[in-house]
């Protein structure tokens, strides 16, 4: 997928705690509009202890071998920052990555097999991980408000032994495919109820008048 480089925040205003909303322009047409319950934060660029978790797993790529602490930490870096937003919790490590990619020129909105195929194929990646094990999952019809369609891929894992849970809404709306990826230690947390309840309410609406 074509990622646009280009993106800002239009709003974080504090409304009432504890929570707060925040307005993320993903694209020059479309905004995410998302109440952020406390102990979570927005960010445009990946938070740093985000990004040495990342580079912990990258150690473990066959490709990572001859690899310095400086190059690993880079890769995991460059592969984060093709997410346009995080929203992160601290004190849990959860994190949601947020990606909107533009249809690339010629290319046709996607088909709602298509669109399961990709939810999938996301699936089997993950899966695949060398450091992800014993992986159960699921795709189900989904709806994240204002999309056109979406699927969720929910799954439960262990990576280096811990059990890690994981919501991947793939979806499609004026004329960009969105990936929201939710990822959090244990099975059945707070913070997990905290990002259903969020994604529940959230909101992808256009710009265009």
């Amino acid at each position: 997928m074509i990622r646009p480089i280009w993106f800002f925040v239009l709003a974080v205003s504090l409304l009432a705690l504890p929570a707060h909303a925040a307005e993320i322009a993903m694209t020059d047409t479309l905004t995410l509009d998302i109440n952020l319950s406390a102990g979570w934060t927005l960010h445009l660029q990946p938070p740093e202890a985000l990004v040495k978790e990342a580079a912990s797993h990258v150690a473990h790529e066959a490709a990572a071998a001859n690899a310095t602490a400086e190059q690993i930490e880079k890769v995991a870096r460059k592969r984060m920052t093709a997410n346009e937003a995080f929203i992160y919790h601290a004190g849990s490590g959860a994190h949601l990555d947020i990606d909107f990619s533009p249809l690339e020129q010629g290319e046709s909105a996607p088909s709602t097999q298509t669109l399961r195929n990709s939810a999938e194929y996301a699936a089997q990646s993950l899966e695949g991980e060398a450091d992800v094990a014993d992986m159960v999952w699921k795709v189900t019809s989904a709806k994240v408000n204002g999309a056109d369609e979406t699927f969720l891929l929910s799954a439960n894992y262990l990576q280096h032994d811990r059990l890690m849970s994981f919501l991947g809404y793939i979806g499609y709306v004026g004329e960009h495919w969105f990936f929201l990826y939710f990822t959090v230690p244990g099975k059945d947390s707070e913070a997990l109820q905290e990002m259903q309840s969020m994604l529940e309410h959230a909101v992808i609406r256009s710009n265009e008048r």
